[in-house]
């Protein structure tokens, strides 16, 4: 048991023994420890020549020569080697690389040594490396400042004449991250690895480009021209438009920020214009009448905005059309001018409207001519010169209207316009009959005016002044004359009887000079005659 002993102790002794003089032999070696790295050079087990003439062999092929680029998402930013790098001490990284692991004592130093011998030590080159760091620091500023950019919005307009909605994309907002890049780059030359660097921009992103809203306000679908109940005309077609949402919206992902898009709509023409449904609901001229008016500014206006109110209106079998109903009251808020009324009593007066009978009458004549029924109508106070004396009529807001019926079995519609000097008034519909009718007139009293004498005390004796203009006062039938469509005559009918006041010639009197006094006989009433002074010498 004591030799056992005594054995297993000097084999003890002889691996402390050879542990420890290996450590003393690696720790005064030449060479430097295995796996040791500098600049992406493996050293390991080199001398300290053949170490120095690797690093200079890599060095001149990397640090020396060899650029750095950073490749951003827009541009290269390349750093000049010539600038960025100072010369290597090659000498004192080999003796950084030779000394490395040989610190302590000699297991200490065998511990290192095989540590190295399983995996790699990449040598610290920042003590060794002598970078321009004003340099990378200035163009990586300015390259910074150069790409800086606010975030741009998408602009969407709508060519509406030529139907094609236009997007101008907007531009992302971006910034360079200038102290994360500068970190980056300084690690890249500290450990040697001078390969492209890959480096994004921090993005703020414009909005994506919304189509659906675009598409649900200007793509509709085609609509008919229609007869609306409502406002009693017909209302235009329609045209639809449309775009393929989808192809859009495809086209939109894969477009670079700033292009431009464009995104023509498909027409869709309705199946019925208005013209379709005039074609064949209105298709005839039942009646027409122009009717000249004076070139007054203020009346024109009122006629235009009258005829305006009535165009389009369609009548359906049955229906009564009231001019006072479908034009409005007359006011100056829709535009209406001052014009010529004759008040009660015949005198004239300035009134918002003043003119629109010319309208009414021209509606009139219309029906007459179309044999179509009146319901209620009046004459004005005198004969006007637009139309024969007994087819006028006038209108009055709360008091006195014009109407009249469409006894077609079709409906009729009113057109009115004012242009050229004239009045122009129509009737269209299916004609259902198989005459035409012309208007004639016939004075049948005529009735005379006085002169009335209007006694005012505190005029003066012999005062005289007319106060009101005199009118003679007509009678008046209007005739339907009927004629054939080739045109002849087939007979007369009485349509309605006009009378026009007469209004008389008045005038406003004082009292009357008082008689002079007779002279008494054989004197003036001066001591003498008139003989005596005629004949006094």
């Amino acid at each position: 048991m004591l030799i056992a002993g005594i054995l297993v102790a000097a084999a003890a002794l002889m691996v402390f023994l050879g542990t420890f003089f290996w450590g003393v032999s690696l720790k005064n070696g030449n060479t430097v420890f295995p796996n040791v790295c500098v600049s992406g050079v493996n050293i390991g087990g080199m001398t300290a020549d053949e170490a120095a003439s690797a690093l200079e062999e890599s060095l001149s092929k990397t640090h020396a020569t060899r650029t750095l680029t950073v490749q951003l998402p827009d541009r290269k930013l390349v750093f000049d080697p010539e600038m960025a790098n100072s010369p290597l001490d090659t000498k004192a990284m080999v003796s950084t690389a030779m000394a490395y692991g040989r610190e302590g004592s000699a297991f200490q130093v065998l511990k290192t040594y095989i540590a190295c011998k399983k995996s790699a030590y990449i040598l610290d080159m920042e003590d060794f490396l002598q970078v321009d760091t004003a340099y990378i620091r200035e163009l990586i500023d300015k390259t910074a400042a150069d790409v800086q950019r606010e975030m741009v919005q998408s602009d969407i307009t709508m060519d509406e004449e030529n139907a094609v909605i236009t997007i101008h994309l907007g531009y992302n907002g971006r910034t360079l991250n200038a102290d994360k890049l500068y970190d980056t780059v300084l690690a890249a030359y500290n450990s040697g690895d001078l390969s492209d660097i890959n480096f994004s921009y921090d993005v703020v992103p414009y909005d994506i480009v919304d189509l659906q809203s675009y598409y649900e306000q200007y793509c509709t679908s085609a609509q008919n021209a229609y007869y609306d109940k409502t406002t009693k005309t017909v209302v235009a077609e329609v045209v639809g438009y449309g775009f393929d949402l989808v192809a859009a919206n495809a086209q939109l992902a894969l477009a670079e920020e700033g292009s431009v898009i464009e995104i023509p709509l498909q027409v869709i023409e309705p199946e019925v214009t208005l013209a379709d449904y005039n074609a064949k609901h209105f298709p005839d001229v039942l009646a027409s009448y122009d009717s000249w008016h004076t070139n007054n500014a203020n009346r024109t206006t009122n006629l235009t905005l009258a005829c305006e109110a009535i165009n389009g209106t369609v009548l359906q079998p049955g229906e009564v059309f009231s001019f006072n109903t479908v034009v409005g009251e007359r006011t100056p808020e829709k535009g209406y001018k001052e014009g010529i009324i004759y008040a009660d009593g015949g005198a004239s007066e300035l009134e918002a409207g003043g003119g629109i009978c010319q309208v009414v009458s021209s509606v009139y004549m219309c029906a007459l001519m179309a044999d179509l029924q009146i319901v209620e109508r009046q004459p004005h106070m005198y004969p006007v010169s637009y139309v024969l004396s007994g087819c006028d009529a006038t209108v009055y807001w709360g008091a006195v209207d014009f109407k009249f019926k469409n006894t077609n079995e079709t409906p009729i519609m009113i057109q009115a316009s004012v242009s050229g000097g004239y009045v122009h008034m129509s009737f269209l519909g299916v004609n259902e009959h198989d005459y035409t009718i012309k208007m004639t007139s016939e004075c049948i009293e005529t009735i005379p005016y006085a002169e009335v004498e209007i006694l005012d005390e505190s005029k003066p004796a012999g005062y005289r002044e007319q106060t009101q203009a005199p009118h003679t006062g007509y009678v008046y039938w209007s005739y339907k004359n009927y004629y054939d469509l080739n045109g002849n005559f087939l007979r007369t009918e009485k349509c309605a009887i006009s009378e026009y006041k007469k209004y008389d010639a008045e005038y406003t009197v004082g009292p009357e000079a008082a008689e002079p006094e007779e002279p008494e006989e054989g004197g003036s009433g001066f001591g003498f005659s008139w003989d005596d002074w005629i004949t006094a010498p």
